[in-house]
This record gives structure tokens, sequence and C-alpha cells, in this order.
């Protein structure tokens, strides 16, 4: 008996797929391109930042992050849209971006499940047609979850925060773990403009001290940071002229104005580690450790004293010492090989399904910074290569580009 209702269970979940499945679907070339990127409303800009997730001391943090910016007219033609790009001390790398959003799979009732049987997955859908869940299905049922989502929208009903928990293997068992986390900072047509003063903080805050020591290694490590966490906003000189910052009703803070010039180490900490909700500024605590968060301000000191008085009064009067010269990056080589998948010649990068890199990540396909033009030139998709990957802190390239 028993071994026959779950027959009919299975059964069951099967019909209630296909039902699922048997709905008419939307016709893509209906919706704006807004609608078509998972947009509900009026939305004019979107900054969206792609974040991979770091465990230390048992707490997940956030480590690598990737920015773009996305315009849309008013009738929802997409204006601009910048690739999601690694900002680092060096330059930049161009990486991925998983949408997780089908506009075909939007339901008018519950959530929707579709199965690809060629390959026994399945994909969970929400009724809005984002991705919840993807794994391996037997017969329309379950198997294995091998991908979990969770969101957090606006009122609205946009997500402003995503968050990817993956099947990992850890201690020598597979869980679902979290591995990424997408934020979202969204400029509605009707947003309000505010008139922006730094907040009064106490004179407790005002007197804090770094514990974090201004030197030279910490400051370029608040610059990386700065570049990868705040230049979408305040640009990668500090002057918030950014396509984002243009399409913000209230702008951001340009940091070499002397009202941040006048602020203290601690009272910039604050601002970093709380955000600043008039503006809409993200606060950065629980996303980055305390050290990261004093070595981004002591970078924001720097950078706004700077613009406020000469390196002479600078070097005197100021705390935090001018930096010298910044010495190379201690460069390393690896080799690699791979076939091109993609070329991108407008981004001088090529997108790589390379094998293991030994001694530095596993096979994967990306993309990878391409300055050679003469070799990019000849390359096309298919070929593949063998190439020297050098790498450096904020940095990599590719070198010695060999077509077989």
């Amino acid at each position: 008996m028993r071994c026959c209702a779950r027959n009919k269970l299975g059964w069951l979940l099967i019909v209630l797929l296909a039902a699922c499945n048997s709905e008419p679907k939307i016709d893509p070339a209906s919706l704006t391109e807004r609608e078509r990127d998972g947009f509900v409303g009026d939305v004019r800009a979107v900054l969206t930042d792609d974040v991979v997730l770091s465990e230390e001391n048992g707490k997940w943090i956030e480590a690598q992050q990737a920015s773009s910016t996305t315009i849309y007219d008013a009738a929802g033609k997409r204006t601009l849209q910048t690739p999601f790009r690694v900002v680092m001390t060096g330059g930049f790398a161009i990486t991925p971006h998983e949408l997780f959003f089908d506009p075909t799979a939007k339901r008018s009732r519950g959530n929707a499940v579709t199965l690809d049987n060629v390959n026994k997955k399945y994909t969970e859908f929400d009724g809005n047609g984002n991705v919840l869940e993807k794994g391996s299905h037997d017969s329309g049922k379950k198997t294995l979850k091998e991908l979990s989502v969770r969101y957090e929208f606006d009122a609205r009903g946009n997500w402003i925060k995503r968050t990817l928990s993956r099947l990992t293997e850890r201690n020598g068992q597979k869980e679902l773990l979290p591995t990424e986390i997408s934020h979202r900072q969204i400029v509605y047509a009707d947003a309000i403009k505010a008139t922006f003063e730094f907040e009064h903080f106490s004179a407790e805050v005002r007197e804090l001290k770094s514990p974090v020591a201004a030197t030279v290694e910490n400051m370029e490590a608040g610059r990386a940071l700065f570049l990868q966490r705040c230049s979408a906003c305040h640009g990668e000189s500090g002057n918030a002229q950014t396509d984002f910052a243009e399409a913000m009703p209230t702008k951001p803070a340009d940091l070499k104005s002397p009202q941040v010039a006048a602020l203290t180490e601690g009272e910039i900490y604050t601002a970093i580690n709380d955000g600043i909700k008039v503006s809409g500024m993200p606060g950065f605590k629980n996303r980055l450790s305390d050290e990261a968060i004093w070595k981004l301000a002591l970078y924001v000191k720097k950078l706004s004293r700077e613009a406020a008085s000469n390196q002479t009064t600078l070097a005197k009067a100021s705390p935090t010492p001018a930096l010298p010269a910044a010495k190379p990056d201690a460069e390393k080589r690896y080799t690699l090989k791979g076939k091109v998948t993609k070329i991108e010649r407008e981004l001088k990068q090529v997108v790589i399904e390379h094998e293991e890199v030994k001694g530095y990540m596993e096979a994967m396909t990306m993309p990878f910074p391409m300055t050679d033009e003469k070799v990019l030139g000849k390359l096309n998709v298919g070929d593949k290569i063998e190439a020297t990957l050098v790498v450096g802190i904020g940095m990599w390239r590719l070198e010695n580009v060999v077509i077989k």
C-alpha cells in the first residue's frame, strides 16, 4: 500500500509539473528591455554589485566585487549597460554575470518548475520569473538540489539583495553553502531629490582613532577596496562623476570637497560602516571586516586631505603620511591552456574555456584581458591557445600567446 501511495504521489507531481509547463509562455518580444532584465515599474538606473563570499573565522564576508551600471529611458529601453568589471589598482577585469531570471517563466499563480529531460535537470522559478533553485530530477521527482537562491525585495517588488548557495564540498561532504551575493541600488523615475548634509556625528565618533596603522601597505589595500566598493558612485578619483552618480537624485559626496576634508577618520569610518540613508549609500557593516573598513576610511581621509592642501602641508600636518611611489607588485607566472569561446575585441578581452592552471585555479570558463591587438586580431572562436598567465596584486594579463 505504501509503495502504491508513493507511486501515485510521484505521478501526481509529474502531472502538476506538466500542468505548470503547459501554461502559455510570455513572448519576450512584447516586453521592454527593462522588463526582460527582470524589473518592475519605472526603473531608470541600477547599480548591481556581484560579490564573492569568503569564510573567515566562521563568518561569511564579502571578498572580490564586480559592478555594473544600467540606465533606462522612460520607455524602458537600455541607454547604457556597462560590463561587470572587477576594478583593481592595475586596471580591471571583465567577469560574467548570471541573470537567474527568465521572463517567459512568469506565472499568474505560484511557482513554476521547468524540466530538462535530456540532462535530467530542473529549474524552479517564482511567480515573477526569478530562479529559486536548480538541481537534478528523475521522472519529475527532485533528487538533488544543486543551487538555492534567496531574495530580499523592495516595496516595488524588485530584488535588492540576492544570495546564491551552491552545492559545495567541505570537509569531505557536499552541502549547500553561500558563495555569492548581489546587491542592487535602484533609482526610480519618481525618486525625490533630498538635501544632502553630513550626519551630525557624536563627540565619541569624532574622537575615534583607527586601530589600523596608516602604512603604505594598508593605504594601498584601502585604495584597492575603494576602487572595488566605492568607485561606481564616487569615481576612481573621488569626484563623484560617474554614470550612476549622474542618475541619482541625491548626488554622492565629492570626496575631494572641503566638507569631507573636515571630517575625522572616525566620522569617515562611521559613514562607511553605517551608510548614509539620505544619499542611498549602503553601510558595509557585516559586509566587510572591521579592519577593511578602517583601511577604506584611512584612504578616503588621505584622498580628501590631498585635495584640500598641498603635499608639503599634508606631510607636516596630517597623521596620515603621504605615500611614496608604489613598488611594482610581485608577479607570478603560470601556464594557461584552453579554447577560445568568445572574443570581445571592443573590450580587448577573450573568454577562454581553460584547463586547470596548476598552482593557481581550477578548470573553468572565464574572460581574460588581451591587450596585444595583433594576437587579438588573429584569434577566432574555437582556437586552442597556450599562454603565460601573469598574476600580480590587483592585475593579471596574458603573455606569449600561441595559437595552436
